[in-house]
């Protein structure tokens, strides 16, 4: 096989990333040479130059700035690195992050003015929000503040009057599916001019933003394929080394150590940031990735710990409280009480369990406001566009997605997003399990660690596992460790819809799983799907 002998692999590992479409050697090489030389000159971003001559006439004029971010990981991120970018460059640099319940997603004319009435900025920069935002803008040079916006979300049919607009489908730039975090740090690196490749101090102080980059692409969900695959890569390799306070800190918590992969972040440690958002302001989640000091890192990391707690059980009461999906084309849910803050984690639970879109609603002052996940091969932006004449708002990326709209509406949302979903699911196939073979024909953990990252685009490893149930106990909120016959790792298997009842010892078990591999405790399974029955 070419891809064997080119890379010097394994033929199990070459067939690894040949069944995730890897057919040419030339195609591994994000992954399995990941040098800066491979990556994209970030002037080729359309924006990019305009935003840099904008941002350095404000550091040689000592404007005072403030990085206007989101709420989520993409957001917190973004909103972090550049911020220590512009530090870095001896910019007058704060930031902003609004919230999730009382603000709201995006640039908000109340909150902009509260910034001019109280830090008196010259120039704002948006992270992973703003394109859209085409009134907010024009407002603000009324107030005399300008803005360079950097976006990587659905544009609009108009762009923002900014200075500059960062974004990666505007012209042809080559990687369309940078997140948020990988917008800012293409502006960042020619911020610091360290094009067309990094050298010398700048290409480390880049690979430490890469660790940044790393969390907030896995964590939004974006394709883990071609230049997305060597930011990753660099990324993850980057926080295998000295960290500072606040991630190492992260990292502790989530119990990860040494090599990560891109599950460790997505299971562990994306999470945790996630939940100081959804369960409030998330500015704690940007002061944790910022802070120098280990005092402040640890009272930090406390809060985030107690969040994330409160946030699961918040989370799983609502998935029980739901009715069962019943097999729409689209799967639309309303409860007047779910907390805003969970809504697109349960929806996420919903999509996978039953392989359609999905989305779960609350209503907040008579206004429903919606997060809404689907799988790939599905465009909920399309859906959104059937849905304009009975929403408020909404946008998002293909398969995550929010809108708002009269809580009444619901009947008419409901048929406009069930009647699209159908018309795109219409020759479309539910894709296969993509099955690496049985357990012990996947290759070793450190092997599998060369094709890291593995996530959107590049599925993780999946292995059939049949035998007998040895032991079945229960761990945390109603999650199972179980171990089976012919195997000598021990299989995690977390609660959900699609979960059968707990098995008993000597019963059949037939499923697929994906190897999770620990410095410490070795491989373990992450159980995905049942094949066959859990009971006698």
């Amino acid at each position: 096989m070419a891809l064997a002998e080119s890379w010097g692999l394994a033929p199990s590992l070459a067939r690894v990333a040949w069944l995730r479409g890897m057919d040419r050697p030339e195609s591994l090489a994000w992954r399995l040479d990941p040098t800066w030389a491979r990556s994209t000159d970030p002037h080729l971003l359309p924006g990019v130059d305009e935003a840099v001559t904008r941002i350095r006439t404000a550091i040689e004029h000592r404007e005072r700035m403030v990085v206007y971010g989101d709420y989520d990981v993409d957001g917190v991120t973004a909103t972090a690195l550049l911020v220590r970018t512009l530090e870095k460059l001896g910019a007058e640099v704060s930031f902003f992050i609004p919230n999730r319940f009382s603000d709201g997603y995006g640039l908000h004319l109340d909150c902009i003015q509260e910034l001019k009435a109280t830090r008196d900025p010259r120039l704002l920069i948006s992270v992973d929000c703003g394109v859209r935002s085409v009134a907010e803008v024009h407002a603000s040079a009324q107030l005399g503040l300008d803005w360079v916006i950097t976006d990587h979300h659905a544009l609009g049919p108009e762009l923002p009057p900014a200075c500059a607009v960062v974004h990666p489908h505007l012209g042809d730039y080559p990687n369309r599916f940078l997140a948020g975090v990988g917008v800012a740090f293409k502006l960042a690196q020619a911020l610091i001019g360290a094009v067309p490749q990094p050298t010398g101090s700048d290409a480390a102080f880049l690979d430490g933003l890469l660790k940044l980059v790393a969390i907030g692409t896995v964590a939004d969900v974006m394709p883990m394929v071609d230049e997305n695959a060597l930011l990753v890569r660099r990324g993850l390799s980057s926080l295998a080394t000295k960290n500072g306070p606040g991630l190492a800190a992260l990292l502790r918590a989530a119990k990860k150590e040494g090599a990560l992969g891109a599950q460790d972040i997505a299971f562990g440690v994306a999470p945790r940031l996630n939940a100081v958002g959804r369960m409030g302001g998330a500015e704690d989640a940007v002061r944790l990735l910022l802070t120098r000091d280990e005092a402040e890192a640890a009272t930090l990391m406390a809060r985030v710990e107690t969040l994330n707690l409160e946030r699961r059980a918040i989370q799983q009461e609502l998935s029980q409280r739901l009715p069962a999906t019943a097999g729409e084309a689209f799967d639309l849910v309303l409860d007047p009480t779910a907390h805003k803050g969970v809504i697109g984690i349960v929806a996420g639970q919903r999509m996978r369990a039953s392989g359609r879109p999905a989305g779960v609603c609350t209503v907040i002052e008579g206004v429903a406001h919606c997060s809404l996940r689907a799988p790939e091969g599905y465009d909920l932006g399309e859906l959104l566009v059937l849905a304009q004449p009975f929403i408020l708002g909404g946008g998002g990326h293909r398969v995550a997605a929010g809108l708002s709209f009269e809580a009444p509406r619901l009947a008419f949302v409901r048929q406009a997003l069930q009647r699209g979903a159908t018309q795109q699911a219409q020759g479309r196939e539910r894709p296969p399990l993509l099955l690496d073979g049985v357990a012990s024909e996947l290759p070793d953990d450190s092997d599998l660690d060369r094709l890291e990252p593995f996530g959107q685009g590049f599925a993780p490893p999946l292995a059939r596992l049949v035998g007998r149930v040895q032991s079945c106990a229960v761990f945390g909120a109603d999650h199972w460790k179980l171990r089976m016959t012919g195997l000598p790792d021990p299989l995690t298997w977390f609660a959900g819809p699609s979960r059968p009842a707990q098995p008993q010892v000597g019963d059949p078990l037939d499923v697929c799983a994906t190897p999770q591999g620990s410095v410490r405790w070795g491989r373990s399974w992450l159980v995905d799907t049942v094949l066959g029955e859990a009971a006698p």
